[in-house]
């Protein structure tokens, strides 16, 4: 047998609750949600970074998570908008810790955003260990519609959604969502990821057994942080959930280059984007920079660099990607084009944000700040 248990990840994500039966909420809504979305100008919160510089504001814990004893203390930190919101239930499904995510919800995608949640929050149990912020441009408030739809846990497509950001060619401030969900994480150890990233089998309890067995303390930075590696698989793959099946994988159908591992490395670091499990007192993701425009990581990974972190990959933990691999770099590219002014955006925000770092820490070759 080539798997120990065959696991459906293909098609919709979230299509394995169609056959459930909408049972009470699991969640803890605040804010009058899910019926309506009731707050006051002093229940938002400025972004992290820029403050209230930004054109954006955060409405933290409008679904706040409560877990008992036996839950692994490291937190899932994702972010999302209204056409990716029913991965959250791949996702809750094999993580075992708690999860915090930034959804950004401008004008009604949050009401997108909310009916789907309000589906998950009856069918999946553990939604309980999930919490939910919103994040919003101030010109763009949420809102939500009235609905008398019937509750089911048939989740709809997210990627079919037509959501307000898409036709209104809204700008996705990526940084300032991780920074809020890692904020808000309720433990000491975060895992930041991108939210079609399938964890594999028991990685939070696993590392948290680690972390006793060497007497691994909580994170204090300058410090250690663990490296994930991540992989990409075919679409008609299965995910592997342990090691033993990844490499048989790899034996079965021979090393795939599009099969990326983050791998061991001593520098430079200007262009390694790992997915690592720190600290919530990590450098911030800078918030000047788009999702659009690409290589949004990069300067945190700098810094951390610069700071003196020690990078460990860990053995056995993983992520997989949801099935499906780009390979056609040209045709990746042309389908693309719309991100060239967002990419020079980005490029100039870098030179900016090099020279930051520049005058605040002392120069380290191995960190490569050009």
């Amino acid at each position: 047998v080539f798997y120990n248990y065959q696991i459906t990840f293909h098609g919709v994500p979230a299509n394995y609750l169609s056959t459930r039966v909408p049972n009470d909420s699991y969640c803890n809504f605040r804010f009058g949600l899910p019926e309506e979305l009731l707050y006051e100008e002093n229940d938002l919160i400025y972004p992290l970074e820029e403050k209230s510089k930004s054109p954006y504001r955060i409405l933290e814990n409008v679904i706040e998570a409560r877990w008992d004893n036996n839950v692994p203390e490291v937190t899932y930190v994702t972010h999302a908008t209204a056409d990716f919101i029913n991965y959250i239930a791949e996702i809750v499904r094999f993580w075992e810790g708690p999860l915090s995510i930034a959804a950004f919800v401008p004008d009604s995608d949050a009401d997108l955003t909310i009916r789907q949640l309000n589906q998950l929050c009856h069918c999946v149990p553990e939604m309980g260990r999930v919490s939910i912020h919103f994040v919003f441009p101030l010109n763009s408030p949420p809102y939500l519609q009235n609905h008398q739809e019937r509750l089911t846990c048939e989740i709809p497509d997210s990627s079919k959604l037509s959501t307000f950001r898409m036709s209104n060619e809204m700008m996705y401030p990526i940084n300032v969502c991780r920074n809020i969900a890692r904020n808000y994480a309720q433990t000491d150890f975060v895992m930041v990821s991108d939210i079609q990233l399938i964890p594999s089998e028991e990685l939070a309890s696993r590392f948290m057994k680690m972390t006793k067995m060497f007497h691994i303390k909580k994170p204090n930075p300058p410090s250690r942080v663990f490296v994930v590696p991540v992989f990409e698989v075919e679409a008609y793959d299965v995910i592997p959930r342990t090691k033993d099946e990844l490499l048989m994988m790899v034996l079965k159908l021979g090393w795939n280059p599009a099969l990326e591992m983050s791998i061991l490395r001593e520098y430079p670091f200007h262009r390694w984007e790992p997915i690592y499990i720190g600290s919530k007192n990590d450098p911030f993701y800078s918030e000047a920079l788009s999702w659009e425009g690409l290589q949004d990581k990069m300067t945190q990974m700098l810094e951390m660099c610069l700071i003196g972190y020690q990078f460990v990959i860990l053995d056995g933990a993983f992520l997989v990607h949801w099935p499906g691999i780009k390979r056609e770099k040209h045709k990746f590219l042309l389908k693309n084009s719309w991100r060239t002014s967002f990419q020079q955006q980005n490029s100039q925000q870098y030179s900016n944000i090099i020279k930051e770092l520049r005058d605040k820490y002392e120069d380290n070759p191995k960190c490569k700040l050009q």
